[in-house]
């Protein structure tokens, strides 16, 4: 087969496969812009046949009811999200940079232990983050629920954070030294910068990890304005009536965040992944 013909199959290949990630997301913004009754009419309709904005206008509302309050619920996934990106990163940071710097006994052991914690459902952990929790008086907050996926991100994060600290060579650390910087000054000004790209990917690692999540916040958090976005807009959908519109514009308004720092970010993504998988 020649190239022209091999160009167009690799063409329609992609294009199908586009078209096959993006068809939920695209469903999403036209379901959000149709209203109720043509959401349920049959023959099913792709295209609205009117823009209904009610969705978008209710979920960005500032003095919405009691029903609707997404903009706190925004405000409490953000905080969240950010805090548990910050505390992760910082342990993790520290932990991958001991693990790959420091030649303790038992250290790959440690490792091996840190790694396995990831392999565990969350379903399993549910409970005895519950009765943790509950002792500690930190149910019903967000510092709870930050704690809480922080242990989720951090395994996962020290060990990708190993791995691009493996591959700066300790020649580094050796000039470094020889110049008169101490291990503080080396991790501060000279690795951390050097694994930039692995900082970001672990990152947005932790930050989409509590974005997305809900069963934790479901079972953790009680009050209406401690809600997170997961939990507030899973909750349009009552037992007999689901609020389609405010459900749906709800979602496309969560997802932006995430799109747009993918696309802010996607060369340090694309680099950060691949950094670290060889020395």
């Amino acid at each position: 087969m020649s190239k022209g013909p091999n160009k167009i199959l690799v063409y329609v290949c992609a294009v199908f496969i586009s078209l096959f990630a993006v068809s939920p997301f695209l469903w999403m913004i036209l379901t959000s812009l149709k209203p109720q009754a043509e959401i349920y009419s049959t023959p099913l309709t792709y295209l609205p046949h009117e823009l209904n904005w009610n969705g978008y206008k209710g979920m960005l509302n500032l003095n919405a009811d009691d029903s609707a309050n997404f903009m706190k619920w925004f405000g409490n996934t953000a905080l969240v999200s950010l805090l548990t990106t910050v505390f992760s990163l910082v342990i993790s940071a520290f932990g991958g940079y001991a693990m790959s710097r420091f030649g303790f006994r038992g250290r790959m052991s440690l490792g091996y232990i840190i790694l396995l914690t990831q392999m565990l459902p969350g379903s399993l952990l549910i409970i005895p983050l519950y009765l943790i929790m509950k002792d500690y008086n930190l149910l019903n907050s967000h510092l709870g629920l930050v704690i809480a996926y922080t242990t989720f991100a951090v395994p996962f994060c020290t060990w990708m954070l190993k791995g691009y600290f493996d591959s700066v060579s300790q020649s580094i650390d050796e000039a470094a030294s020889v110049d008169g910087a101490n291990r503080w000054t080396t991790f501060i000004r000279i690795l951390l910068p050097l694994t930039l790209p692995g900082l970001v990917v672990t990152g947005v690692f932790s930050f989409l990890t509590s974005w997305n999540e809900f069963m934790f916040a479901q079972t953790f958090i009680s009050d209406y304005d401690k809600w997170t976005l997961s939990v507030g807009i899973a909750s349009f959908q009552g037992q007999y009536v689901v609020n389609w519109d405010y459900l749906m514009a709800g979602s496309v308004i969560t997802t932006l965040p995430i799109v747009i720092a993918f696309w802010l970010l996607q060369k340090h993504l694309v680099s950060g992944m691949t950094a670290g998988a060889v020395k």
